[in-house]
């Protein structure tokens, strides 16, 4: 027996509204092993602003692992998966189960917990843990964070990669996730970044702007004391283009709730969402 790892708040409250992702495979040996009790209350303060909101969260998550899927599989050759700022997401775990055989190594930072996180890997996944590495390191030194993923012997920049970003772009400043997405930009486009990003509220429709509202007031009190950050598409486009991207795919909630539960009965129109997940070509 495996005594729970507790985390904190914020965490805890996004693999809550997880939980029905992680139900096979060694993703839920993994959410298992994890204490979550400490995202109960902001839970129940998030659910009052906006009762379905984790709909939102497993939109995300389905869609961010179905476009690493896709890339792992169509690369052609091993590739690397590498998580920033990964948290407790068990993601390596679900690309693992799913395509195990073309991924050549994987690879997390975050700027604590990264120890803990290998011996989670370890006890719920030991035949995925030997090709996991995880490190610490913080997105805002990025010759820090490189230096890191060399540090661990699995890092090839010849190798095509795949970059998630999931759940941090809303803290990140332009300069940041331009200068990330710069150290993986390659002569064929043959890298990718995935990331989510929070719509500006001039781009919300006004009845369902009191949603992201609540909710990110209550998270923000949590663990941000500095705000979020916002971008459209088009200042995406216009901050990455100079650092060697050559295509971005902007996707929508309406786009993905429909392919996760095949009908749209939260997110109506393209219009209706405040959160879009960003494919990048690098």
């Amino acid at each position: 027996m495996h005594d729970h790892t507790r985390i904190e708040p914020t965490a805890a409250l996004v693999m809550l509204w997880s939980e029905q992702l992680y139900r096979t495979g060694s993703a839920a040996r993994f959410y298992a092993l994890l204490d979550l009790s400490a995202g109960e209350s902001l839970r129940q303060e998030c659910e009052r602003a906006c009762p379905w909101y984790s709909e939102v969260l497993l939109n995300r998550k389905f869609w961010i692992h179905r476009l690493a899927g896709r890339f792992v599989r169509g690369a052609g050759r091993p590739c690397q998966v590498i998580i920033m700022a990964a948290g407790k997401s068990p993601l390596a775990l679900e690309l693992l189960d799913d395509c195990g055989d073309a991924i050549a190594s994987k690879i997390e930072t975050d700027i604590h917990g990264m120890e803990e996180k290998q011996r989670l890997y370890e006890n719920a996944a030991p035949e995925h843990a030997g090709k996991i590495r995880c490190v610490t390191a913080d997105l805002s030194d990025i010759p820090g964070t490189i230096a890191a993923l060399r540090g661990t012997g699995r890092y090839d920049p010849a190798h095509p990669a795949c970059v998630v970003m999931e759940g941090i772009s809303y803290y990140l400043p332009p300069a940041i996730l331009s200068g990330m997405a710069a150290q993986f930009a390659s002569q064929y486009a043959k890298n990718r970044i995935i990331f989510d990003y929070l719509l500006p509220c001039r781009l919300v429709p006004e009845e369902r702007q009191k949603y992201p509202r609540g909710v990110w007031r209550a998270i923000n009190r949590d663990c941000n004391q500095g705000g979020t950050t916002t971008n459209s598409g088009q200042e995406l486009d216009t901050i990455l283009a100079p650092v060697g991207c050559t295509r971005i795919v902007h996707h929508t909630m309406h786009e993905i709730e429909r392919e996760r539960t095949g009908i749209n009965r939260f997110f109506t129109s393209p219009a209706d969402g405040w959160i879009r997940i960003a494919e990048v070509w690098l």
